[in-house]
C-alpha cells in the first residue's frame, strides 16, 4: 500500500501540530530561558511546515492517486494475517500488565506462529526461547521491568 505525498503531508502536519501541542503543556524550567518544551516545539513545528510542503507540492504535481492498493491487500488470506498482527499487538497491550510478560509473549507468538504457517513442532519451543530472550535483554541487560502479572509471586 502507498499512500500519495498529499495524505503522507497531512499526517506529518496532524502530528508536527501534536507534538508541538504537547509540549506546551511541559512545565517551564525556573530561572532558565529553554525548557524542556523547546526542541519537542521546534521539531513539531518543523514537521508541519515540511508536512504542508509536502501537501503544496503534492497538489501541484497532481499525479497518481491519494492510495495506491498493492497485490497483498487484494488476497483475504494475506489481509486476515494483517489484521491478526494489528489485533494481536492491541491485545497485548491490553492484557500484558494483568497477564504478565511471560504468559503474554508466549500466547502472542504462537498465535502469530499459527497464523503464517510455522511448523507446529517447532511453535511451543521457539515461543518460549525467544520470550526468555526477550526477558532476559530487557529485564536483565537494560533493566527494563517487564509486568509478573499473574506470575508475581514467583518472580525473581
Amino acid at each position: 500500500m502507498k499512500f500519495g505525498d498529499a495524505v503522507s503531508g497531512l499526517v506529518i502536519v496532524i502530528l508536527g501540530i501534536a507534538v508541538a501541542t504537547y509540549a506546551m503543556t511541559f512545565p517551564p524550567m525556573p530561572g532558565q530561558p529553554v525548557g524542556p518544551s523547546l526542541f519537542p516545539i521546534v521539531i513539531g513545528g518543523a514537521m508541519a511546515f515540511f508536512g504542508a510542503a509536502l501537501m503544496f507540492t503534492a497538489a501541484r504535481a497532481r499525479t497518481g492517486s491519494w492510495i495506491e492498493l498493492d497485490d497483498w491487500v487484494r488476497r483475504p488470506r494475506m489481509v486476515f494475517r494483517f489484521v491478526l498482527l494489528v489485533t494481536d499487538v492491541v491485545l497485548y497491550a491490553l492484557v500484558v500488565d494483568a497477564l504478565g510478560f511471560f504468559i503474554t509473549a508466549f500466547a502472542f507468538l504462537v498465535v502469530l506462529f499459527l497464523a503464517f504457517g510455522v511448523t507446529r513442532k517447532w511453535i511451543a519451543p521457539i515461543a518460549a526461547a525467544v520470550t526468555i530472550g526477550v526477558h532476559y535483554a530487557f529485564y536483565t541487560l537494560l533493566r527494563v521491568p517487564l509486568p509478573w502479572g499473574v506470575l508475581g509471586g514467583i518472580a525473581w
